[in-house]
C-alpha cells in the first residue's frame, strides 16, 4: 500500500493548492447601470410629436424601469396614443433581466377614448412568459426583452463585454429572436446637445421590426438614438435623447 500512499502524498499539495486558489479567486461583478432619468424627442414621418420620458431606479439589484409619452393634441394625426410603460427588470452578473411589463395605453378617436393594460410577466417556475389578460404564452427564455427594455439589455451587455446572442424581443403579440446586422460599429453623429457625437451603431430586425440603436460611450453606452420600423403597420418611429441624461 505504500504506492497509495505515495499518491495520496504527493496530489495533497495540488488538490490544497488547487482549494485555496478557489476560495481566493477574486469575484468579478459585473459593471451595473446606474439610476438615471432621461428625455428624448419623438419623431414620426419625420415630425417631432412630442417627448418620451424615460427613468430606471433601483433597490439592490431590482429595478424598475419607467417609460411616459404623451403627444400633444395637435400630433394626434400622426400617433393617436398615450402610453406610460412600467418594467422590472433584474441586474444580476450575467444579464440585465427581465421579469414584467405593463403598458396603459390610451387611444384617443374624434367620438371616445379607449383605455387598455397589457402585463407579460416571466414565470420562470413555469418556464414560460405569460400575457395575463388573454391569458397566452410563449416559451421563457434567457435574453428576453420588450420594446422599450431592449436598449438598456444591450446596454449592458455591451458594458460588461458579453455577447449579442439569443436576444429575444417580446410584446403582446409575438416573441421572435432578435437577428444582429450590426454590432458596436463607429458612428459619429449630431445629437441635440452635441455636435459629432463618437457612438457605436447596432443594426437588428426580426420578423416584426428593424432597429438600429446608436449607443455613446462616454455616457456609460447610454442610447443616444433609437430608430424603428414596424414592418406590420409600416411605420417608422425615432427617439433621440435630447439632453445629457441624469445618471445617479
Amino acid at each position: 500500500m505504500s504506492w497509495l500512499n505515495d499518491t495520496l502524498s504527493s496530489t495533497r499539495p495540488k488538490i490544497m493548492a488547487f482549494f485555496l486558489m478557489t476560495i481566493w479567486s477574486p469575484v468579478i461583478f459585473a459593471e451595473q447601470l446606474p439610476d438615471f432619468n432621461a428625455s428624448f424627442d419623438i419623431r414620426v414621418l419625420g415630425f417631432h410629436i412630442g417627448e418620451a420620458h424615460q427613468e430606471m431606479t433601483c433597490q439592490g439589484s431590482e429595478c424598475l424601469l419607467t417609460s411616459k409619452a404623451e403627444p400633444p393634441g395637435w400630433a394626434r394625426q400622426f400617433i393617436n396614443e398615450a402610453a406610460i410603460e412600467k418594467i422590472r427588470l433584474k441586474q444580476t452578473n450575467d444579464q440585465l433581466k427581465w421579469l414584467e411589463y405593463k403598458k396603459f395605453l390610451t387611444r384617443y378617436y374624434d367620438d371616445k377614448t379607449i383605455h387598455k393594460t397589457y402585463t407579460l410577466v416571466r414565470k420562470e417556475k413555469l418556464n414560460k412568459v405569460e400575457y395575463i389578460e388573454k391569458n397566452k404564452s410563449w416559451p421563457n427564455q434567457k435574453h428576453l426583452y420588450d420594446v422599450i427594455s431592449m436598449a438598456y439589455g444591450i446596454q449592458f451587455q455591451v458594458l460588461n463585454k458579453k455577447p449579442l446572442t439569443d436576444l429575444y424581443l417580446q410584446d403582446d403579440k409575438i416573441q421572435q429572436k432578435m437577428n444582429f446586422t450590426a454590432k458596436n460599429e463607429d458612428d459619429e453623429i449630431d445629437l441635440p446637445f452635441q455636435d459629432e457625437a463618437q457612438t457605436k451603431l447596432f443594426a437588428f430586425h426580426n420578423g416584426k421590426i428593424d432597429a438600429q440603436l446608436w449607443l455613446m460611450p462616454k455616457l456609460n453606452y447610454f442610447p443616444v438614438r433609437i430608430i424603428i420600423l414596424n414592418k406590420e403597420e409600416d411605420r417608422k418611429i425615432e427617439l433621440e435623447l435630447n439632453h445629457k441624461p441624469t445618471l445617479k
